[in-house]
């Protein structure tokens, strides 16, 4: 790394010297690194970084974005340069363990890791099954695995989610998943990188807490996080891990040491780097004992509302939600211009469902939402990209060159003017999505979380954007989980019970404790009038469970069942009479309706593709076969050798098909995955990539909405002032988001995979499959009807 990059200071001072001093008999060595330094092909890096890590130590790796803290978490971890690029030097050991020449399937047994994103925490599309995963890697008796599983998920705070789907979960429990899947295997180090991003503050303290029964003396744990007030909690300072590594803005070591001397000693040079800190200390910095309100007492006067204030967009008794369920009902709100209005409320209360209300794009089930166009921020902003250049994208809005250099100045972008939107950093990303709803000039802007995964710097530059918004008379709302964005809001709105509550000052949402601990800014059980998780779909509810195999094929092996396809399939190939494949048609779909508990008109539905592709066959053979015409006086030539073999070859696809459809209903991807392992010595690492892909493909279908509503957003509007429908072009560009999207999605779900130890050596299966009496008399019934048909026929 090169020196223009920074200067090492206040790092010569190794930490486990001190550690020694008072100890006689220091814990366990857990990481050693020395001069180890990596850089991305970009320049960026981190490094070099020379210490170390004991087994019990918690350590807060500190430092502003794009400074290399998940750089160094993923150099640990083994991902680089194994899954990422990068050039490395220097010496690592993870306990015996060399990670960057091993790679993470190697250090898969001695370090768990979660990354930033929840969707691709989950590799499994069962959470009990991807919390199992490393356990099963490990060759754990099965009996213990389903304990540690149920210890771990209950640790998480999710065990009643053990057989949830994943595709139904939110974001907020998908990261409690993914930590439950990281620690159950009693690493030696934890890896952190951001978990508290998309959760509310009981979220937060979940997983706090999880992460210090996962320690337990034992486990070296190295936390990313911005959000530090709420890890700390109240205990303020002391809360934090009792060590802190700071990073300045090159990547090199700025301070290692205990994190109360280090955040009082760089505290000032940290905070101007972008980072955020305690409240405590920047009270400190700033020279004032109470620079915001402070819950419980008088606040300090929010920011003054515009000079305009006429109502631009009214909701007026809207029920709010699917069509399946209401989440909010009731909702009466008025988005007033000038005003900065903040939407808080729990993981899933319904924060993202009134903005997508506000913007047109989900009509109410019941009431109206009336007055002016409305712009919507998503939450992701690569959702929203409709061009190939950050210029480009600016441009897309409608806005005029002029306009879009001064928004690019604005936005700090003008170096990135020809990069493409998708190779920017997540602030520069959230603020050019930013930007570009500000060029379309809609009255009334709405953001959905756009400080998530923010340091300071970024999280104020975009804040400071939707001030200007709002003074310029736009009406803004903010939908946050930030009590430092409620404090800098006009007015707050709080959705707790399914209801919309204000909107109301700030300052009386902060002397109330209780509404405070409604609305998950701050953690507390909820409200006795408020079921835990109210807006979260019932196990009940899961799609999974209304789809599971019904009837007494469903209980068989799914080996079993593909191996008599096989055979029921060449048996067909082999037949050129259509009357034993007409006998063996009828007899298949007898028994699909009864083992598949399976109605007529569901059967037939479901064989309308078979039915099309047979009768093209059968058609194209009865006119182009030579032979003996019956009726020559036709206008076109039809043959008895081609009634004959069409017929033949229709029928062999439509009982092909069927057997395929028997299949289909009555197995499903997790038991039959584990059966071609456990039966048919189908390799693991093949079965539980296509079980990934499974979960992948189940979230294609969310995925594609939120593009398609995002790009919806960026449309002109239509002459009625409605949101405009996509056309071919912008599908287009849509599909295409959604195929890079994807890719990144695979590629971070194999690391995840490999990070669960998921190789070629041998493993032990938490729920295998049986092969029963009832797979053996199936087997041997359909052979004995097969063959009488081909004896009898």
């Amino acid at each position: 790394m090169s020196a223009e990059r920074g200067t090492v200071r206040d790092a010569s001072r190794p930490v486990e010297a001190a550690a020694s001093a008072a100890s006689a008999a220091p814990a366990e060595l857990v990481v050693e690194a020395r001069d180890l330094e990596v850089v991305l092909p970009s320049g960026a890096g981190v490094g070099p970084w020379t210490g170390t890590l004991r087994a019990g130590e918690q350590v807060l790796l500190l430092g502003p974005s794009g400074c290399g803290k998940s750089t160094l978490l993923r150099a640990l971890a083994g991902a680089i340069p194994a899954h990422q690029r990068g050039r490395v030097t220097g010496t690592l050991r993870v306990g015996d363990i060399d990670p960057i020449a091993g790679g993470v399937l190697a250090t898969s047994a001695a370090v768990g890791f979660l990354g930033q994103d929840p969707a691709d925490g989950v590799c499994l599309p069962q959470v009990a099954d991807d919390v199992a995963l490393p356990l099963e890697s490990r060759c754990l008796p099965p009996a213990q695995i389903g304990q540690r599983v149920h210890h771990a998920l209950a640790e998480a705070g999710i065990d009643e989610l053990s057989e949830r789907s994943a595709a139904t979960l939110s974001g907020g429990q998908l990261q409690r998943a993914g930590l439950a899947a990281a620690v159950v295997g009693r690493p030696r180090l934890l890896l952190l990188d951001e978990p508290t991003a998309m959760l509310d503050a009981d979220g937060v303290a979940a997983v706090r807490e999880a992460v210090t029964a996962a320690a337990g003396g034992e486990v070296a744990v190295l936390l990313v996080e911005h959000r530090l007030d709420d890890w700390a909690g109240e205990r303020g300072v002391a809360g934090l891990p009792p060590r802190t590594i700071a990073l300045d803005a090159s990547g090199r070591v700025l301070a290692d040491g205990p994190t109360g001397d280090v955040l009082a000693r760089h505290g000032a040079t940290l905070r101007e780097a972008g980072c955020w800190l305690p409240r405590e200390l920047e009270q400190q910095l700033e020279g004032a004992a109470e620079p915001g309100p402070e819950r419980g007492t008088s606040p300090a006067p929010g920011p003054a509302p515009g000079p305009a204030t006429e109502p631009l967009l009214t909701v007026r008794g809207a029920d709010l939600g699917p069509r399946s369920r209401p989440v909010l009902t009731g909702v009466d709100l008025t988005v007033r211009s000038g005003q900065l209005l903040a939407v808080v409320g729990r993981n899933g209360a319904g924060k993202s469902t009134l903005l997508g209300a506000l913007s047109r794009l989900d009509p109410p089930r019941r009431g109206e939402v009336e007055g002016a166009a409305a712009g919507l921020v998503f939450q992701r902003p690569e959702a929203q990209f409709v061009a190939d250049t950050v210029g480009g994208e600016l441009a897309a809005s409608g806005a005029e060159t002029a306009q879009v250099a001064a928004m690019l100045t604005r936005l700090g972008l003008d170096e990135q003017r020809e990069a493409s939107p998708f190779a920017l950093s997540g602030g520069q990303q959230r603020r050019l999505s930013l930007g570009a709803m500000l060029l379309a000039e809609r009255p009334v802007l709405l953001a959905d979380e756009p400080g998530y995964g923010l340091d300071r710097a970024a999280a104020g530059t975009v804040l400071q954007q939707l001030r200007e918004a709002a003074d310029a008379g736009q009406g803004v709302v903010i939908a946050t989980h930030d009590l430092r964005t409620v404090e800098a809001a006009d007015a707050v709105a709080v959705i707790a019970d399914g209801r919309l509550h204000g909107p109301m000052p700030p300052a009386a949402l902060l002397q109330d404790e209780a509404l405070l601990q409604r609305a998950g800014l701050v953690a507390g059980g909820p409200a006795a009038d408020e079921p835990p998780a109210a807006a979260e779909p019932p196990p009940a509810a899961d799609p999974a469970a209304r789809t599971r195999p019904r009837g007494w094929l469903a209980r068989r092996n799914p080996t079993v069942l593909l191996a008599l396809l096989t055979g029921l399939s060449i048996v067909c190939i082999a037949l050129t009479e259509p009357a034993p494949l007409l006998v063996l048609y009828a007899l298949l779909g007898v028994g699909v309706m009864v083992g598949c508990r399976r109605g007529p008109l569901a059967l037939l539905r479901a064989q309308l593709p078979f039915v099309v592709f047979a009768s093209g066959i059968f058609l194209v053979n009865v006119v182009s076969r030579p032979g003996h015409e019956p009726w020559p006086e036709l206008p076109i030539r039809i043959t008895e050798e081609g009634i004959v073999l069409g017929a033949a070859l229709a029928l062999r696809a439509l009982v092909i098909g069927l057997g395929a459809l028997t299949v289909l209903w009555a197995t499903e991807p997790r038991t039959t995955m584990v059966s071609l392992q456990q039966h048919a010595r189908l390799p693991a690492r093949f079965a539980y990539a296509l079980l990934a892909g499974h979960r992948l493909l189940e979230e294609l279908p969310r995925r594609w909405e939120t593009l398609t509503r995002a790009h919806r957003v960026r449309l002109p509007l239509t002459a009625e002032g409605t949101v405009a429908r996509l056309r071919p072009r912008h599908l287009l560009r849509c599909a295409f988001g959604l195929l890079v999207d994807a890719v990144r999605s695979a590629e971070r779900i194999a690391f995840a995979l490999e990070s669960r130890g998921l190789g070629e050596g041998e493993r032990t299966l938490w729920r295998p499959v049986p092969l029963g009496r009832g797979d053996a008399l199936l087997a041997g019934g359909i052979a004995a009807v097969v063959i009488a048909v081909l004896l009898l026929v």
